[in-house]
């Protein structure tokens, strides 16, 4: 009994060092607003590092046309468009970039997943059937 409350605490203060030394990332968002709506999603933030995910539904056996406009400032910011199953589409942003890609729905939910590692801008992403 004694020993598992020793090690216990022994976790707590490697973990809280850890952190100390940033050798642990959590999450940090710093003014992050978004907003969403059915086929839109925009976002801004003065520090962002962690992770985020945003979930659509779409109707199956359609063209989608997913088109982007990203302001990175600082830091790095990865976007995934993602099904429940598999990575569909993935691109890392070092700077500021605009453009489109287009999709077959082969199934009704998709997710994006949004990836900042200190980075400091925004984006707006637009969904087109």
């Amino acid at each position: 009994m004694i020993l598992n409350i020793i090690c216990f605490f022994i976790i707590v203060i490697i973990l809280i060092v850890l952190l100390k030394l940033k050798m642990i990332n959590l999450v940090k968002k710093d003014n992050y607003i978004f907003t969403r709506s059915r086929y839109k999603l925009k976002f801004s933030y003065k520090l962002f590092n962690g992770v985020e995910y945003h979930y659509f539904k779409f109707r199956k056996n359609q063209i989608l046309t997913f088109t982007y406009d990203v302001k990175v400032d600082s830091g790095e910011l990865i976007l995934e468009w993602r099904d429940r199953k598999k990575l569909i589409w993935r691109k890392n942003f070092c700077e500021s970039a605009q453009g489109n890609a287009t999709f077959h729905t082969d199934r009704r939910f998709y997710s994006i997943v949004i990836e900042g590692n200190n980075t400091k801008g925004g984006c707006q992403l637009h969904f087109t059937e």
